[in-house]
């Protein structure tokens, strides 16, 4: 990293971030921000105690929740500027693990452009806008940050065994950012299989201790996916605590096989990330769906293909690994829907199988056209975080995409509620309870924009309809009570 050449690769990546990320500092708290941030009591008291009861399996995340608190209260400008260092660190990272991936890999020693490449389209690609503008996922960037310093410091142990210490330190931390981290030495493992050609007997006897760790780490994975999924009861899935959250929770198989469409869509969004949002309506299908059929032909082909020519491009073979293992912990089994985050681990293995299968030579054509591919998604990033500036014109855009889904007109009405523009929420909840009946939310919502209107009678009528419905949520039966309480002190001091 001493060569010039590094040097002035890594300052043009810090400068692209910065160009695609300038307009992100003008983003406001969003959804989860509030319930994890503005609203955590704990972050509030100062109690680092309180903070490991709020979050302990993410500990390490919520503590630089709680120093930006420390430090400048609730000003976002400075939990943004935190989220672009982490971003803007694990692309230089990222840049590093490639040169040493090359090094180790040892046909061609290394070559700044393709590393150069990935990192910048990382840093600058849309989808990742976010995971670094939509603060509180600083969870899957430090996440990233400690699995690509456990991936660098395995490629140092290489040389020397010393760096096993380090790795497993780090594998460690990173448990206490998000459970994704588990699939770090898996990322490891696949990595020497397609680079060693399966020298496994040589690898097993000389990495036992690794080996131990690694299967360690998985067995976490899998227990933190156990405790969130609940346990086996009579033969099926009991989706402990999401099905006492949420009475829409999808039936396990069905959602299951919906996922091999769903990925299809992650890498759409690898490639063409335009046409962003918040919320992708991907409706449940079965097994027998034929579409579901065409996406697990489509994906087996790919593996199969990935697996015959892994020797010919070991790059492509090692790249869509890192990306299937990346997304796995949040795309298989557990219902918590589409979102573009859960890209920003696995969007690096596209990345790697990409450019170092089909752009890896430095010459003028590959240079162009990546160029020009990175200076078009620096624009899109930049235009993109505007959108988080305000809840309405995120969920407006969201709006022109999907116009029948529940959430986007629930949120689009709840931002408008916000500005105290309760005849123009009006019509976004109504459609919201036609889509949803059952849902308390949305009837206590609209309770609240018809007592902003000083309609209190059809407010009333609205907490009545939420009470009856009995909400599996104990903060939620609090609140429509405790509105109902007020609604009818209201109308009894009015006379009615």
């Amino acid at each position: 990293m001493k060569n010039k050449g590094c040097l002035l690769d890594l300052i043009l990546l810090l400068l692209l971030a910065a160009a695609a990320y300038l307009s992100s500092f003008q983003g406001t708290w969003q959804f989860d921000d509030f319930r994890c941030i503005v609203d955590n009591a704990a972050l509030k008291d100062g109690s680092l105690s309180g903070v490991w009861r709020f979050s302990p399996g993410r500990f390490l995340v919520f503590l630089t929740f709680w120093a930006n608190y420390r430090f400048c209260n609730l000003e976002t400008f400075w939990y943004h500027f935190v989220n672009l260092f982490i971003h803007i660190l694990n692309g230089w990272l990222f840049y590093y693990f490639l040169l040493l991936l090359q090094e180790a890999v040892g046909k061609n020693g290394k070559k700044r452009f393709p590393a150069f490449l990935c990192a910048a389209l990382f840093l600058v690609h849309p989808a990742q806008t976010q995971a670094v503008t939509y603060i509180v996922q600083r969870l899957e960037l430090m996440c990233f940050t400690f699995m690509l310093a456990h991936l660098i410091f395995l490629l140092l142990a290489l040389k020397n065994k010393f760096f096993y210490i380090p790795a497993a330190f780090v594998l460690a931390l990173g448990l206490f950012c998000k459970e994704n981290m588990a699939v770090a030495p898996l990322i490891a493992l696949w990595g020497y299989f397609v680079f060693a050609s399966f020298d496994l007997g040589s690898f097993f006897k000389e990495n036992k201790k690794y080996l131990a760790l690694a299967a360690a780490a998985f067995a976490i994975l899998c227990l933190l996916v156990l405790r969130l999924a609940g346990v086996w009861k009579g033969g099926s899935f009991d989706f402990s605590p999401l099905e006492r959250l949420y009475a829409d929770t999808p039936d396990i198989w069905s959602y299951f096989a919906t996922q091999f469409k769903v990925w299809a869509v992650y890498l759409r969004l690898c490639f063409w990330p335009f046409g962003l949002r918040l919320e992708y309506d991907v409706p449940l299908e079965g097994f027998s769906s034929p579409f579901v059929i065409l996406a697990i032909v489509f994906w087996l082909a790919l593996a199969v293909f990935a697996w015959i020519s892994r020797k010919r491009w070991p790059y492509f073979a090692f790249g869509l690994g890192f990306f299937a293992l990346s997304l796995a912990p949040a795309a298989t089994l557990i219902p918590n829907g589409l979102y573009e985050h859960r890209l920003y681990c696995a969007l690096p293995g596209i990345l790697i199988a990409l450019v170092f299968t089909f752009f890896e030579k430095k010459n003028a054509i590959n240079a162009a056209i990546l160029i020009a591919v990175i200076l078009l998604f620096t624009y899109a990033s930049f235009r993109r975080n505007f959108y988080w500036s305000d809840p309405e014109v995120i969920w407006r855009d969201n709006l022109m995409y999907s116009p029948e889904n529940f959430r986007v007109n629930a949120n689009v009405g709840e931002a408008l509620m916000g500005k105290e523009r309760y005849l123009e929420a009006l019509p976004y909840l109504k459609k919201a309870i036609e889509l949803r009946p059952q849902t308390v939310e949305a009837h206590y919502n609209l309770a609240c924009c018809l007592a902003g209107m000083g309609d209190l009678k059809g407010a009333r009528e609205e907490l009545l309809a939420a009470r009856s419905l009995k909400s599996k949520l104990p903060e939620v039966k609090r609140l429509v009570e405790e509105a109902l309480k007020e609604i009818e002190g209201a109308l009894k001091s009015a006379g009615e």
